[in-house]
């Protein structure tokens, strides 16, 4: 069937218009019979008698007919190419591989389909992260509040309880917030409704809210979080989730740090863009290994200097939160135990 409508789509009249095919086939094949019996009479294939005549033209006519049909069955291979293609999606969640060079409206239909199939997968594939962001800061957030209530527990000086209620209260109150703009953009709200979810937004206050965001994580291993001098520059973005990337990124950095270290963060400008570093002096990882740590689920996942756990998806989520927002995200270690360095790329707003 394949190459009945590839052989009918090479000439240039036929190429681009479906309906023509068809059109020329029938043509073709209502005036073979009358051709086939013509040349028998012309060449004398046969006698003029009436039962020749009539054979001639009946077997002439069933030979063209089962012939057109062939070919006219020929030409639906798109559309059942089509049907087999949705079919294997929606029940195997195979993606197919539909030729797209076909100009007529046969082709354009493959294209869509598989224009189509590809966009669902991706939105797909894009909610299961955005569900896999949510569960993993969620996740941590609470185990923040957990470590705090504890510290709360054992603490007798007021102030201190309180500055750690106060505590639990903003994370409380930002994880809402993200949770809210997850929501709204696994829902897909209108333009309007979304319009304030990416502003331009001072990139110290979003370094600022992330390490906020660390601040019990790096008290409990007496890590300091130490930031340089940022400049006075803004970057559009959705607060919550940019500052969650940062803060990922920062948390790993104590995660994997020992006792009593510093994680350190600086921020330079240059043609147009934010580079953001983050460095730490902990286990590091093998230098040939930068792009596995990014991999969703990484093999490459490791438990913390004293036995935090690892999901082995942050670091998948962060990067697609830092494309999302038009930056890139690379890591670099010279190998174990010698410290790790995380670079963030981001515009500068306007």
């Amino acid at each position: 069937m394949k190459n009945v409508y590839r052989f009918f789509s090479k000439p240039g009249f036929l190429s681009t218009n479906y309906t023509m095919k068809f059109l020329f086939i029938a043509f073709i094949g209502v005036h073979i019979p009358l051709i086939v019996l013509i040349m028998a009479i012309a060449f004398h294939w046969i006698s003029l008698e009436g039962w020749n005549i009539i054979a001639v033209a009946l077997l002439a006519t069933l030979v063209a007919t089962a012939g057109t049909l062939y070919l006219l069955r020929g030409l639906l291979w798109p559309l059942h190419e089509a049907k087999k293609a949705l079919s294997d999606y929606t029940g195997k969640k195979i993606i197919p591989t539909l030729p797209l060079h076909y100009t007529d409206e046969a082709g354009q239909l493959l294209q869509q389909v598989q224009l189509t199939i590809d966009s669902m997968d991706g939105l797909l594939r894009e909610r299961k992260d955005l569900l896999a962001l949510l569960s993993h800061d969620l996740r941590t957030a609470f185990a923040q509040m957990s470590h705090i209530g504890a510290l709360i527990q054992t603490e007798k000086n007021q102030d201190t309880i309180q500055h750690y209620g106060l505590l639990v209260h903003k994370t409380a109150t930002e994880q809402l917030r993200f949770i809210e703009d997850m929501v709204m953009i696994l829902e897909g709200g209108n333009e309007e409704n979304q319009s304030h979810v990416y502003e331009s937004i001072k990139i110290e206050q979003v370094i600022g809210l992330a390490i906020d965001a660390q601040h019990i994580s790096g008290l409990s291993k007496q890590i300091q979080v130490l930031k340089h001098h940022i400049p006075d520059v803004s970057v559009k973005c959705n607060l919550r989730l940019l500052s969650q990337a940062i803060s990922n990124i920062i948390g790993n950095a104590i995660k994997f740090s020992h006792r009593g270290g510093e994680v350190i963060i600086k921020v330079h400008l240059f043609s147009g863009h934010i580079h953001i570093l983050i460095a730490d002096k902990g286990v590091g990882f093998e230098s040939g290994k930068a792009e596995l740590i990014f991999q969703k689920f990484t093999s490459e996942g490791q438990s913390g200097t004293e036995g935090e756990i690892s999901a082995g998806i942050g670091l998948y989520l962060t990067r697609k939160i830092i494309q999302n927002h038009g930056g890139m995200i690379a890591a670099f270690s010279e190998g174990i135990n010698k410290g790790a360095v995380f670079t963030i790329q981001l515009p500068i707003a306007g």
